[in-house]
């Protein structure tokens, strides 16, 4: 069973998110875990996803602009498979439990994971254009691609 739940401690997101794998594809050529703390500390919303009460991944949301969120998905390796479910409860929490005043959600995925995009787009995404040479993965500075969803499209998709 998935469930998501609001993390409790954040050692837990540096820990999941330090797994080697996926640090590998979410961070920039020569970051390490040490690199992500800073970014832990910022304010944001962590949501730890959770396959059979174990931690399989998280989502992470950072406001970008007084209605617009950025969000960020994390799931290891072996539970990738469960990831559509977990998917569809973060745009359920998007609906319910997050604050109102957040009409949007953004994604920017690097152009080597076709099939993030892809994922993406299942959950009602829509291309909003290419954010040219913009990280830096494999020794290679990619173009990322810019995807997005309002709240009024995700209440028209996934609402109950």
């Amino acid at each position: 069973m998935i469930t998501l739940e609001p993390a409790v401690d954040l050692q837990e997101v540096i820990d999941l998110l330090g797994d080697p794998e996926l640090l590998s594809r979410i961070a920039e050529d020569g970051a390490t875990v040490n690199d992500l703390k800073t970014l832990v500390e910022k304010d944001q919303y962590y949501l730890m996803i959770k396959v059979d009460g174990i931690n399989a991944g998280v989502c992470l949301f950072h406001e970008t602009s007084s209605v617009t969120l950025e969000g960020h998905i994390n799931i290891l390796n072996k539970y990738r498979k469960k990831a559509k479910s977990a998917g569809q409860l973060l745009i359920e929490w998007f609906l319910y439990s997050a604050p109102a005043r957040y009409k949007k959600i953004n994604a920017e995925i690097p152009v080597i994971y076709p099939e993030v995009y892809h994922y993406v787009k299942n959950h009602g995404f829509s291309d909003e254009g290419i954010n040219r040479q913009s990280i830096c993965k494999n020794g290679t500075i990619v173009d990322q691609w810019r995807l997005g969803l309002t709240r009024t499209e995700a209440q028209e998709l996934w609402g109950h």
